[in-house]
């Protein structure tokens, strides 16, 4: 026996991952919600109780997609304790969703055009926690000397951008396997960041970073945990 709303909730999920398609395959402009409503088996009456409107379907999606990341990153990459463990952590998980997700981050990264000024808005707000979070790990490194990193901000925008255009082209068979694929970029980042791995972590070089993120050296915000 079914819980009550599970049909809904599962109709929903049917509705987000057959609209993910149809726009990965054929741009959000293209998509009509003829197309969709068809896909799942309902009228497009029907479909309007469930996504209000179209441009309420790409910000759920979109914002759907930026939440899962960094749910993940909370789960997986914040609970190690020192810099470069969630750098590698971060890297990573960063290959491994992107890899798996390909379609929910095509529309993520090229579909942003077609959201409205406020859901636009909404949907940067996410991306810039996520960044920021990449930035808090790299800062940390850098106060504590095991990351040599002139520019974190600098940095954290070569970063993400080169590891994102992996969906781009990895496809699953070819010269690279997934987890060599992983590796590489592991190295190729933390060469990037010129982590030294035999350096000990020093939490009392913290200490160099106040309250408003700026220190002398250091210069940008603090670590904050996503709520």
């Amino acid at each position: 026996m079914r819980k009550p709303g599970s049909v809904g909730q599962e109709t929903a999920k049917l509705i987000r991952q057959h609209a993910v398609a149809l726009i990965a395959a054929h741009g959000y402009a293209a998509m009509n919600l003829r197309q969709l409503a068809e896909g799942v088996d309902l009228t497009v009456g029907s479909l309007y109780n469930h996504i209000g409107s179209k441009q309420d379907l790409l910000k759920g999606l979109l914002k759907a997609v930026m939440e899962d990341l960094l749910a993940a990153v909370e789960e997986r990459v914040l609970p190690y304790s020192t810099p470069i463990m969630q750098f590698q952590a971060f890297v990573q998980l960063h290959l491994q969703f992107h890899i798996d997700r390909k379609n929910d981050v095509l529309i993520a990264t090229t579909e942003l055009r077609s959201l409205s000024a406020i859901n636009l808005h909404h949907i940067i707000k996410l991306r810039n926690r996520y960044e920021a979070t990449l930035g808090s790990i790299l800062r940390r490194g850098k106060a504590t000397r095991v990351f040599n990193v002139r520019d974190v901000k600098f940095t954290t925008l070569a970063i993400i951008p080169m590891l994102t255009g992996v969906s781009q082209w990895y496809r699953p068979g070819g010269r690279l396997s997934r987890e060599r694929l992983i590796e590489e970029y592991t190295s190729i980042c933390l060469a990037l960041v010129g982590a030294d791995r035999e350096a000990e972590f020093d939490p009392t070089l913290l200490a160099k970073i106040d309250d408003e993120g700026r220190a002398a050296d250091f210069g940008a915000a603090p670590r904050r945990r996503i709520p």
